[in-house]
């Protein structure tokens, strides 16, 4: 029987794979291959959800094909448990070192519920064009990254909720995203506009998508990826109560 600890993990993990859906995907022998035009590697990579019952040399040829198809390079998002598992077909077939990991951070919503949100702080459970404009001037996303965008929240089949903390200018200065499933909510595009960083408003944003998922969702847990080197974004969501990592996750892409 698998320990609490893992179970924590396979449910975050989905939380995160459904909470950051791809346009299309392909299930292949345990493999999900994820497509979205190129917009983000998370949703255009192939990640391994159960053990394969055929030869992975062939699988890795048959992904090639049809990324090849999408015009999208090969890309493999492997946790630290598919290290044994893949990494020598990956070696054999021309992939790589892995590069970009990341960290899953946990939160117990249970014990650590959060703190009141100021009604400077909005949400709304489906996208506003004034948030997804505010992602844009973020994030400073091209044109087709926009379309990419749009199209990717659009695509969120779970309970999810868009947040936004304003200035006193009524400008919006952070944003956040979440999504839950199986009593986790999985938050996504935490980003602060340049002008207004260090002033909380991240934290803000933050917490009103926990306190939406602990009050109308019930949720017990909330999760985030994280990139390991990003260290000022790691203090930010330890200081939030992101306190546990229960997994990582990088990727290997096919070499030219």
């Amino acid at each position: 029987m698998a320990s609490p600890s893992t179970i924590l993990a396979k449910r975050a993990e989905q939380a995160c794979l459904n909470g950051w859906p791809a346009l299309q995907s392909v299930m292949l022998d345990g493999w999900q291959l994820r497509f979205s035009r190129g917009h983000t590697k998370r949703a255009n990579s192939i990640s391994l959800l159960w053990p394969s019952s055929t030869d992975p040399c062939a699988k890795i040829r048959l992904c090639e094909k049809l990324y090849a198809r999408h015009g999208l390079p090969t890309i493999f998002q492997l946790s630290s448990l598919d290290v044994e598992i893949l990494d020598p077909a990956l070696d054999a077939a021309g992939y790589g070192a892995r590069f970009d990991e990341s960290c899953i951070l946990h939160r117990n919503l249970a014990s650590n519920p959060g703190q009141d949100v100021p009604a400077t702080v909005t949400l709304q459970t489906s996208v506003a064009e004034s948030w997804l404009q505010a992602l844009a001037r973020i994030q400073g996303q091209s044109m087709s990254a926009q379309a990419s965008s749009r199209a990717l929240f659009g695509s969120v089949a779970l309970p999810a909720a868009f947040s936004a903390s304003l200035a006193p200018d009524g400008q919006i200065a952070a944003i956040a995203f979440g999504a839950v499933h199986d009593g986790i909510v999985c938050l996504n595009s935490v980003a602060t506009d340049l002008a207004f960083r260090r002033r909380g408003h991240a934290r803000l944003a933050v917490e009103a998508i926990l306190a939406w998922a602990r009050r109308e969702e019930q949720a017990d847990g909330a999760c985030l990826p994280v990139m390991a080197a990003n260290t000022a974004a790691l203090e930010l969501y330890r200081s939030l109560g992101f306190s546990t990592e229960i997994g990582r996750y990088s990727y290997r892409l096919k070499q030219s």
